[in-house]
């Protein structure tokens, strides 16, 4: 169309667009962690309750800091007990006059911190591209009533700072299930915590750009030292968490059980100080005197005798050259240390599982199941899950599916779970389908900002159509939707008569109709042989 101002004589250009206005994939990996940190700083300014970007476990400890300090607690088990539970101590020595003593080593319950850990196992399984709410450090004691170092109303202003970002794709919160149960007799109720999960996915509902994973509370309490007390605690740990879940927007979350061992706290970071000096010394001493005699335990007693937080070195190389000496000389030392790195190493699995959703998106795609991904840093989950046990963790007639967490033998720990807590709906039954939909809705929603307030008439609805077809077909192209031809995988109409009315036109709606065939897991594998018989 030629210009009308135009009244010299000459040669004019103008151009005109070939192609429609495209649309780009949003990012589909990039999970919000919300939880405690040593610290939250940039260039000296304090940034908690902020959300913040960071790329690298590198980037984080510049800015939040490292792990939480725990105290480790020596506690001496009699004979009697553990002729009835022998597996109710964690190291054993022998005294002077050949006795056996037994210890239980375990972290004191007052503080505890699951965010730095948990950001470790993301990166070690893929994890890229991130953001971190630090919603206080260590030494916060607004934490009650909360329990553990842990405030629930702490972690909700972190989940509502989140909330007004647009990047996050995924909620993930390690910290929360350490909120203190309401009562001690069952560990696996906490109103408290699903007050707070059910914030985590009303937020993924209402905003329909996230999906929250969250791991099973009282998991950390079971106690499988009596198979029938395990049974029990099990069946009643997963169904208050299928009850205090709720109903609503179930599928834009899903749940992954059980917690990990993980060897995200090696023994090189844990020495002495650690643990009580009083008690420790105590144990040293005892196995001290029955190993050595003479000058040499008299050495030995003075090394242990440095120990004493008030006399003793205070550098950081002075200590590890101490603790060193000390695990030489008593193998006790490295017993205990082993077994504190073991306890403190016992995560949720949500932040391994993010890593996971990363790594199977940036490989596969956002349409490719996250299950079937071995676990990088993982020894093994806690509880040993069999077939039969998963049947109700999978498919239970709620249909508030748990997807599992299990060890094979010669493949490792493997995610084996991969549907949404709405697993009786036939649409949104599987993690990736939800997923895929949010991909295609965000990415097309922000294609068509361009067109807000545009003319609402033929012109734009086929440059619309133009543009989001453009878009699909890249992403059937791709393997993201099914269909042998671009046709069968999706359609997308707009138009007077076809998607909109008169009427609709005059209040102001452009509505754009997009159907899509969204690729489902080969969640079962059914192999049916037949003998063929030798003919005569």
């Amino acid at each position: 169309m030629v210009a009308t101002s135009i009244k010299t004589p000459g040669v004019y250009v103008t151009e005109m667009d070939a192609f429609p206005p495209s649309i780009i994939g949003v990012e589909t990996a990039v999970p919000a962690f919300i939880g405690y940190t040593e610290q939250a700083n940039i260039q000296g300014k304090p940034v908690y309750l902020k959300p913040v970007k960071i790329t690298s476990l590198r980037e984080f400890t510049e800015i939040f800091g490292r792990g939480f300090k725990a105290a480790v607690v020596i506690k001496s088990v009699d004979t009697k007990t553990v002729r009835s539970q022998p597996d109710c101590y964690d190291v054993s020595i022998n005294d002077a006059n050949g006795n056996t003593l037994y210890y239980s080593i375990g972290l004191k319950d007052e503080k505890r911190f699951n965010l730095f850990a948990s950001m470790k196992l993301f990166f070690d399984n893929g994890g890229g591209t991130c953001y971190v709410v630090s919603v206080g450090d260590y030494t916060d004691d607004g934490a009650e009533p909360g329990g553990a170092g842990i405030s629930p109303d702490k972690l909700k202003q972190g989940l509502a700072e989140i909330a007004e970002v647009k990047g996050p794709t995924m909620l993930a919160v390690p910290d929360a299930v350490l909120l203190k149960p309401d009562d001690a007799a069952k560990p696996w109720a906490c109103e408290a915590y699903y007050a707070f999960v059910k914030q985590m996915i009303a937020q993924c509902g209402a905003l329909q750009d996230r999906f929250a994973l969250l791991d099973v509370y009282g998991t950390q309490a079971l106690d499988q030292s009596d198979p029938a007390v395990f049974e029990k605690s099990l069946a009643a740990t997963i169904a208050e968490f299928r009850d205090g879940i709720g109903q609503d927007d179930l599928s834009y979350a899903a749940s992954y059980f059980p917690f990990l061992k993980t060897t995200t706290y090696p023994v090189s970071g844990i020495d002495y100080t650690w643990f009580d000096p009083s008690a420790l010394s105590e144990v040293l001493g005892l196995q001290a005197a029955n190993l050595y005699r003479g000058a040499n335990l008299t050495a030995v007693q003075k090394m242990i005798a440095e120990i004493d937080p008030d006399t003793g070195p205070t550098g950081a190389e002075d200590i590890a050259r101490l603790n060193e000496s000390l695990r030489n000389a008593l193998p006790v030392l490295k017993e205990m240390e082993d077994q504190a790195a073991r306890d403190l190493g016992i995560l949720p699995p949500s932040g391994a599982v993010a890593g996971g959703y990363t790594q199977v998106d940036t490989t596969g795609g956002v349409w490719t199941a996250p299950a079937n991904v071995a676990l990088t840093s993982v020894i093994a989950p806690t509880v040993t899950i069999n077939n039969e046990m998963q049947e109700n963790l999978n498919m239970p007639l709620d249909g508030k599916a748990v997807d599992a967490i299990r060890m094979f033998p010669g493949r490792g720990t493997l995610v084996w779970g991969a549907r949404t807590l709405l697993g009786n709906s036939q649409d949104w039954r599987y993690i990736q389908v939800r997923r895929t939909a949010i991909y295609i809705e965000q990415s097309i929603k922000q294609g068509l900002m361009p067109f807000v307030f545009a003319a609402n008439d033929g012109k734009t609805w086929s440059t619309v159509v133009s543009a989001v077809s453009s878009f699909l077909q890249q992403v059937w192209a791709q393997g993201g939707l099914m269909g042998a031809t671009a046709s069968e995988a999706y359609s997308v109409e707009c138009g007077l008569g076809s998607t909109m009315t008169a009427q609709d036109i005059l209040d102001g709606y452009m509505i754009v109709q997009v159907r899509l065939q969204l690729v489902r897991p080969a969640e079962f594998i059914v192999l049916t042989f037949k003998q063929k018989m030798e003919a005569a």
